[in-house]
């Protein structure tokens, strides 16, 4: 079976922009898929805002919080079958590898790393279960922040056997990141040129 993959961006600035897409992804024989969703539907951009000024910007900088929070979903399909115990692992991951950039404002060639942002997950479960969990970009290019197996129905016979004619007892097993919200913050804890900088984060969900 090729693996299934998806992706989506989110952008950032000091602000921080999301860029909102649905992406679905199936194999040649369309039983397998793999939806990832992050913020808005359609082709909605999505901008998270970090307004860096007053005191913030002084010696004594506290964190900022922005708004407003994006919603991410993965969302694997698998076929119902007498047999469908093998692992069909799914990854959620991110690339911050490019900073966020001066644009404007007179900040020049200035960059902020995107190490600079973290986030803090609602609506999840625990990692076992595939959601997101609190965390930071770590500035890298492939970042893993969720990985679970695939859900599954499959249906076992006597002795542990397949069924035969799906006679058997059916078990469904419960594991994808169905949404979780993010909540992101920026450290502020570098005092940076003034300006206006803005940046990309993409998601990728495969299956394999």
């Amino acid at each position: 079976m090729t693996a299934a993959t998806a992706a989506a961006a989110l952008a950032a600035c000091a602000a921080l922009p999301a860029h909102a897409v649905i992406t679905i992804v199936t194999d040649t024989g369309s039983s397998y898929g793999l939806t990832l969703r992050v913020g808005s539907p359609g082709t909605t951009v999505d901008t998270v805002a970090f307004s860096v000024t007053g005191a913030n910007a002084g010696l004594t900088p506290t964190a900022v919080t922005g708004s407003p929070s994006i919603t991410v979903w993965v969302t694997p399909v698998r076929p119902v079958s007498t047999n469908n115990t093998i692992a069909r692992p799914v990854t959620l991951r991110v690339d911050s590898a490019v900073a966020l950039a001066c644009q404007s404002g007179g900040c020049g060639s200035a960059t902020i790393p995107f190490s600079k942002i973290s986030w803090t997950a609602s609506g999840n479960d625990n990692a076992a279960s595939g959601d997101i969990q609190n965390g930071s970009f770590d500035g890298s290019a492939n970042q893993t922040i969720a990985s679970y197996n695939a859900n599954a129905s499959f249906c076992v016979g006597l002795l542990g056997l397949p069924c035969v004619l799906g006679v058997g007892t059916w078990t469904y097993q419960s594991r994808q990141l169905a949404s979780t919200t993010l909540l992101f913050s920026y450290a502020n804890d570098t005092v940076y040129p003034g300006g206006t900088y803005t940046g990309t984060v993409r998601f990728t969900a495969s299956m394999e």
